[in-house]
């Protein structure tokens, strides 16, 4: 008997989704797989016993669903660990690492999601894999996260941190040089007056973009106007974007006092926009915006944002690169830097020296 057109398809994903589980790995919870695919429980069932039956998952009564997938005997087994915060660089960050994998058939992946500020580094279990990309789920590195990654029987790959003088792999985006890059842009497009919103929580290399801003930002006679949103992880960064910029208006009976607006992320971009219009701001006329992101976040704004991007692309090539390198012996551990570029789109407004407050 042919199956229903939706228990087809969710075989057909359910079939995909495993390949990012090792042999051995705990699959999702049924709970977990009606949320993430949308399916009623019905459905479901008659999914998980065709997968058992075809010997992909094992299902254990009080314990859980288990992948038996083994399409892919030489495959490097991959932990991607990632902090569960509503961050888009985040969730692309992981979608570009599981495109990786889908076309590069020597690697396998497997995404786990840890509670920000809660769930420390220690607590990653890598049993069962090659090696492991991290993301840090807390906001600070201390000297007991490296001494830990670097005890760690597998060659671990941390995001977007400055492993100093570890001998732990990193991969992250030059974000110095991205707000070198952002600063120099707004004061070629005549902007003296800048507005620096710190939207994101307070981590290193948020810390980093804003003190190199600042410092190129002296260099050309710009005053900055720094509006510290007061977020921490978890939050709604769009939401702490608009409460900042409101309560700078509002404290400055509705003029702005500046010309230009450089958000510490893309994210965050349609609440600032949101309140400036509320005080009757028009954008990118009467006040200009950029931020530090990524090419996706941003280009459905209105006006399109003009942004720093990150080259995810080449973070997730980098990453998986190095870990072929260092699993080979070709290396004991790699440190990857990679440049940002200026993609331009609506959002920046060129203005006159007469235009200038």
């Amino acid at each position: 008997m042919k199956l229903e057109p939706q228990v087809e398809e969710l075989y057909r994903t359910l079939d995909r989704e495993l390949d990012n589980f090792p042999t051995g790995a705990k699959f999702y919870s049924v709970r977990k797989l009606m949320d993430k695919f949308k399916c009623h429980r019905g459905v479901l069932d008659e999914v998980l016993e065709r997968l058992e039956a075809n010997r992909l998952i094992d299902r254990v009564p009080q314990v859980g669903i288990f992948s038996s997938v083994t399409r892919r005997p030489n495959a490097r087994k991959v932990l991607l660990a990632v902090p569960d915060w509503p961050s888009e660089l985040t969730q692309e960050w992981s979608m570009r690492a599981s495109r990786y994998t889908e076309t590069h058939k020597n690697w396998q992946l497997c995404k786990i999601m840890l509670t920000p500020d809660r769930d420390p580094v220690s607590s990653i279990d890598t049993a069962g894999y090659d090696a492991a990309i991290i993301q840090m789920p807390s906001t600070t590195v201390t000297l007991e996260d490296m001494m830990w990654l670097g005890s760690l029987p597998i060659p671990a790959v941390l995001l977007n941190v400055d492993t100093g003088s570890f001998a732990i792999s990193n991969v992250r985006s030059a974000d110095g040089d991205g707000a070198i890059l952002g600063c120099d842009y707004l004061y070629r497009h005549g902007h003296r007056r800048i507005a620096l919103v710190q939207s994101e929580p307070h981590t290193l290399p948020a810390e980093k973009r804003i003190a190199t801003f600042r410092r190129v930002a002296d260099l050309f006679g710009i005053q900055l106007i720094h509006i510290d949103c007061m977020t921490v992880s978890g939050e709604f960064a769009q939401h702490k974007a608009y409460l900042g910029m409101k309560r700078y208006l509002e404290e400055n009976d509705g003029q702005p006092g500046f010309t230009a607006v450089y958000a510490v992320a893309g994210e965050s971009v349609p609440g600032i926009m949101s309140a400036l219009r509320e005080f009757g701001c028009e954008l990118p006329r009467d006040i200009s915006i950029m931020a530090h992101s990524t090419e996706q976040i941003g280009r459905y704004y209105h006006p399109a944002l003009t942004a720093v991007c990150a080259d995810l692309e080449a973070e997730v090539e980098a990453a998986f690169t190095g870990l072929a390198d260092v699993l080979d012996k070709k290396t004991p551990f790699f440190k990857t830097e990679i440049p940002m570029r200026i993609i331009e789109r609506d959002s920046v407004n060129q203005i006159t020296p007469d235009e200038r407050i």
